[in-house]
């Protein structure tokens, strides 16, 4: 007969306590008696801990009677692990058993237990709560929320990810609270930032907003997301983050459940999607063919491409450029209802803050759902496009942060040979681009205020010529834009080498030069801010604009020579 293991001696049990008090408290005082930095900090050190110790440290803390330990409780209630999850229901409904589960606590779960999944510590929580339901227990008051001064969200990246941003204020204090949702998990993370002013709340949100292109959105609109978000990751068995439950008291959304909608109601639900049902092909393909424009205005747009380990195993194995063109279309064909859905989420974000582009992203969704050849979808070309460069030029050894005079430096260690005459013009030849307009192109990244890293750049120039290129081709086509670049660095620094070359250009090669120019300049616009640049600069780009039809005169070349070595100067600190 097996026998039961001894339980343990009463001074072990003291001292075991102890031990757990002094842990707390220990921690409370590390996290300045904040819940969910306490949370953080104990989740960290559950890894390290047996089970059977975790689900104890649990048990007690649960048992405890301090609102600290109170929200610890909810918490656990949400978290990523089902095992932590269903210890903290247990002892939850251990405490309803014995009739000392709070009124607080029982009101907070029932708002959360249509936020966990349907698993064990569910089942706990609903036996809890139907104890505490027997017993009388009512149900504590929603705590009176906080002003909401303003909400804004982020379009979502190429993986989904999405941030949201709420304004706070109760009485002197304020807070902003932060919110990650990410398509296919749900509520990823949310958290508050105090502020100590209305002026450090309003420039903590603007900084995020020009670091993100947030725009503002109603009230409204919040509640409906954080809706869909929680049904996104109850779907993958997910709970939303645990911060999600401070948010949520603060904004006064005691109502929030769950609320799965499909991609096609979703897209049926923004306000345009009807009226543009009734348009004609042209007048919808025209909204569509729009979307070769959102990378200039929505910053955000350039993450959107495929960088998951199966978009890579598509690609692996594949060296000729025409063999991972059509792979990668065929993936992209299974990732329809993904485009679809980002894309729309994007589209209601822009409907609901009045952004003229809502139109464009809602047809677009639309057209990704009916079923359009994903070729005649500019933006999925994009995609299609960015996800074979950002394959193609993957390299962990190189510095992502480097300027181009450094990657220059850095890569001329090997040197390729020297380009022979018309190479280049060769390569590119019937493409988009002319050698030219790369000179031009590259000549902007050099002299531009911020640094614009290669894997923004690169990418941008073998995007415009993958189609002429070969398996054989591509690496001599990158030494040859690596020796061209080199050369804009010499250019820049030398008003007369610069010069010399430009002059010997002819009219059409100086315009096709300027091109390239304008065009990078508009492309990374981020990287020529406006307190970085001055009227004389501003007068000289859009000289080199006008010049995309007239070339340029010897005066004026003398000019932009003189405007290049002096911008280069500037930037160097000269």
């Amino acid at each position: 007969m097996m026998l039961a293991a001894p339980s343990p001696a009463p001074q072990d049990r003291v001292a075991a306590e102890a031990a757990l008090e002094d842990l707390f408290r220990s921690l409370i005082e590390q996290t300045e008696g904040d819940a969910l930095a306490l949370h953080a900090a104990l989740t960290e050190t559950f890894p390290a801990m047996p089970s059977a110790m975790r689900q104890h440290v649990i048990a007690w803390s649960v048992g405890r009677s301090e609102p600290i330990h109170a929200k610890l409780a909810c918490f656990w209630l949400l978290d990523p692990s089902a095992q932590i999850r269903a210890a903290a229901a247990r002892a939850l409904s251990e405490r309803a058993t014995a009739g000392t589960l709070s009124e607080e606590v029982a009101g907070k779960m029932v708002i959360l237990r249509s936020w966990m999944p349907q698993d064990e510590a569910r089942a706990s929580v609903d036996k809890a709560l139907k104890l505490a339901k027997r017993s009388g227990l009512a149900t504590g008051a929603s705590a009176k929320p906080w002003t909401i001064h303003s909400v804004m969200a982020t379009l979502p990246d190429g993986g989904g990810a999405q941030s949201l941003m709420i304004a706070l204020q109760s009485g002197g204090s304020r807070k902003t609270a932060m919110l990650l949702f990410k398509q296919g998990y749900g509520v990823k993370d949310a958290y508050t930032v105090p502020c100590k002013s209305a002026n450090e709340q309003k420039a903590l949100l603007s900084r995020i907003s020009q670091e993100t292109g947030a725009v503002k959105v109603p009230l409204s609109w919040l509640e409906g997301s954080l809706a869909m978000a929680l049904a996104d990751g109850l779907a993958a068995g997910l709970p939303p983050a645990a911060g999600l439950i401070e948010v949520a008291e603060l904004c006064g959304l005691d109502k929030l459940r769950p609320e799965a909608v499909t991609t096609e109601a979703l897209i049926a639900a923004l306000p345009v999607a009807e009226r543009i049902r009734g348009l004609s092909a042209q007048a919808r393909g025209k909204l569509i063919n729009a979307s070769e424009g959102w990378w200039d205005r929505h910053e955000i747009v350039q993450s959107w491409f495929e960088e998951g380990d199966h978009a890579h195993e598509v690609l692996e194995g594949r060296h000729n450029p025409r063999a991972l063109d059509a792979a990668l279309w065929r993936w992209l064909e299974t990732r329809r209802d993904f485009w679809a859905r980002l894309v729309a989420r994007a589209a209601d974000v822009l409907a609901a803050s009045d952004h003229p582009d809502a139109a464009s992203f809602t047809a677009t969704a639309m057209a990704l759902l009916e079923g359009r050849d994903l070729k005649k979808i500019p933006v999925m070309a994009d995609v299609h496009d960015q996800t074979i460069e950002a394959w193609v030029f993957d390299d962990p050894d190189v510095d992502q942060d480097a300027t181009l005079e450094e990657w220059v430096e850095e890569a001329e260690a090997d040197s390729p040979k020297s380009e022979r005459k018309g190479e280049l013009a060769r390569l590119v030849k019937g493409s988009a681009i002319t050698a030219d307009w790369i000179d031009g192109f590259l000549m902007s990244v050099t002299i531009a205020p911020k640094v614009i890293a290669p894997n923004r750049w690169l990418p941008e120039i073998l995007g415009s010529a993958i189609g002429n290129l070969t398996s054989d081709s591509i690496q001599r086509f990158a030494d040859l834009i690596l020796m061209r670049a080199n050369a804009c660095v010499d250019q820049a620094k030398e008003a007369a080498e610069f010069s010399a070359a430009m002059s010997g250009r002819s009219e059409m090669a100086m315009r096709d030069w300027a091109a390239g120019f304008s065009y990078a300049c508009g492309h990374f616009r981020s990287s020529w801010p406006a307190k970085s640049t001055g009227p004389d600069d501003r007068a000289m780009m859009q000289r080199v604009a006008d010049a995309m039809a007239t070339g340029f005169s010897g005066a004026e070349v003398k000019a932009l020579s003189q405007w290049i070595a002096a911008r280069h100067d500037r930037n160097c600190g000269s």
